[in-house]
């Protein structure tokens, strides 16, 4: 409409092109998800699909086994029920079991299920070695343990069968049965121990056994599974636990852990006697509630219920290979508290995408409102498309690159789960682009007005240039928080953005005043003062930034 030339309406239509598009968008969120799987790792997760990532930010429920993952899983005698008949419960015991005790003297955790490892060092210390028992009564034959019988049996060739399992199971197949069963079993299970019925009886048939007594094993919480426990809690994240043991010693261990609180039911949280069917029923049914389920399995018949949570997590140390194939995330150590520290990694994940992308994006509607500006106005172009090129690559994204680099909030793991359809930026975060880039275009329009009345083009294109990427790069420290100032999140917390702001402005700086890159951007040197004028200049977003920070926390609580 002004007559402008085709090359230079081109120009400025290739310029617009360039400030409208965050060049560097792709390896900002690359790297950000590179940097989130190498911290998850060095936590004792490994990641197997990415998706996992994002999901862990939404995670609502946790369902986890409780052996080896919320306790030691180290196993250990406590009780054993009748006191008189101690002797004899422990002889039975060893006799039905298959894990093998390092030798007497030697080092070493012994090999097998860790309650029988239990059981054979109880009954070491009462004299009985399972050694013995296999060379003096050789096995006839065997019913092992599964999780539908729930007991396992020995046939040995002196014509008795040896029984261990879960007193409900052993009860109706025995005759005899010592008085006041009902009462130890409540009695051990009521103090977090596990109950464990032994039995014998006389030929291969699991049936008309004799009940010898009870073993109460202790499986203490792991501390940290305590604290993580209620990190989750207050993260708004539950934890489900799922356990093989009685429910009077699910209830208790729960109570140990934190899981329930006084007076809250364990409808849901507590699930006792669980077989891995059942897992996969536990995961549907929170599914189906709209919750954002993660699953943790170890054994083969774990893979479904794995596959069909959120995020299927499989055990690194006990996990059968198929389970492995089957999830998402590996635990290494498997601990509770790992699953807890990768959803903190997976929430300051997203926070800092969510950050950099409200950084890249103000930075893209500055530039755009500064060359739509200055056309609208009947100006020179203030910037070359191979200025905005640079601030985008270059000076704009480096400091975005060390943002993603940021550790997570303090307070990421005491806020709620973000829910799964909840945008990447919002009403809140595109405000922020706009409020930003018109600020930032604000400060580089009024240079480039002011520069053109006392300075020539090219110089006045220089300082523009200058300004702009001075606010771009500074910003970046009011960018690492939407509620925190600079020195409240830690100025030396991400040495790598300290660096990289340092290296962008030395390098911008001397831009113009090497010959050869000052001829290729077409710019020129600048005077002593109008480089402060700019350091001045640049200051203005970043200041107001923070400032606007203060003046919303006076009204009310501070978003992190």
């Amino acid at each position: 409409a002004r007559g402008q030339a085709g090359v230079e309406l081109l120009l400025s239509a290739v310029a617009l092109a360039v400030a409208a598009v965050p060049e560097g968008l792709p390896t900002v969120v690359t790297l950000a998800l590179a940097v989130g799987v190498q911290r998850m790792a060095k936590g004792h997760v490994l990641v197997r699909r990415m998706q996992a990532v994002e999901a862990l930010g939404s995670a609502t429920v946790i369902c986890t086994d409780k052996t080896g993952t919320l306790t030691r899983g180290i196993m250990e005698v406590r009780e054993v029920w009748p006191p008189e008949a101690t002797q004899r419960v422990l002889e039975v015991a060893a006799a039905c079991c298959d894990a093998e005790l390092p030798a007497v003297g030697a080092q070493g955790p012994g090999a097998g299920d860790p309650t029988e490892l239990a059981l054979l060092a109880a009954a070491r210390a009462r004299g009985v070695e399972r050694s013995d028992v296999e060379r003096e009564r050789p096995r006839v034959s065997e019913q092992p343990f599964d999780s539908d019988r729930r007991r396992m049996s020995v046939l040995r060739s002196d014509g008795v069968l040896y029984v261990k399992g879960a007193l409900e199971v052993l009860l109706p197949l025995c005759r005899q049965v010592p008085p006041g069963v009902a009462e130890a079993l409540a009695s051990l299970a009521g103090r977090a121990l596990r109950v464990l019925a032994v039995a014998e009886g006389k030929g291969p048939d699991e049936r008309e056994l004799t009940l010898v007594g009870l073993v109460g094993l202790a499986d203490p919480p792991r501390p940290e599974a305590v604290e993580a426990v209620r990190a989750a809690r207050e993260a708004g994240v539950r934890t489900v636990m799922i356990t093989g043991d009685h429910p009077t010693t699910a209830l208790a261990i729960a109570r140990e852990l934190g899981l329930l609180r006084e007076g809250e039911s364990p409808e849901g949280i507590v699930h006792a006697r669980a077989t891995a069917e059942e897992k996969l029923r536990i995961v549907r049914g929170w599914k189906a509630r709209g919750e954002v389920v993660a699953m943790t399995g170890d054994g083969v018949n774990d893979a479904p219920a794995l596959r069909e949570a959120h995020i299927g997590i499989a055990m690194g140390r006990t996990g059968a290979e198929v389970t492995r194939e089957a999830s998402d995330l590996i635990l290494t150590d498997d601990h509770f508290a790992s699953i807890v520290a990768a959803v903190r990694e997976g929430r300051g994940i997203y926070e800092n995408i969510r950050k950099t992308l409200v950084y890249l994006l103000a930075g893209n509607a500055g530039e755009l409102v500064l060359m739509l500006g200055a056309s609208l106005l009947g100006l020179p172009l203030p910037l070359l498309p191979l200025h905005l090129l640079w601030v985008n690559l270059v000076t704009d994204g480096l400091p975005a690159l060390a943002l993603v680099m940021d550790p997570a909030p303090p307070d990421v793991m005491r806020r709620p789960p973000r829910r799964p359809e909840e945008p990447m930026l919002g009403r809140r975060e595109w405000t922020a682009v706009l409020g930003t880039g018109l600020l930032d275009a604000a400060v580089t329009l009024g240079t480039f007005l002011w520069a053109l009345r006392h300075l020539s083009l090219e110089e006045a294109r220089t300082l523009t240039f200058t300004v702009l990427v001075v606010c771009q790069v500074l910003r970046a420290f009011a960018a690492r928080s939407a509620g925190m100032l600079h020195w409240e999140v830690g100025t030396f917390t991400n040495g790598a953005l300290l660096g990289v702001v340092a290296f962008t402005l030395a390098l911008q700086v001397a831009l113009p005043e090497v010959p050869l890159l000052a001829a290729f951007f077409s710019l020129v040197p600048l005077a002593a003062t109008h480089l402060l004028l700019a350091l001045g200049l640049g200051l203005i977003p970043v200041s107001v930034l923070e400032l606007r920070k203060l003046v919303a926390r006076s009204r009310g609580p501070a978003r992190r």
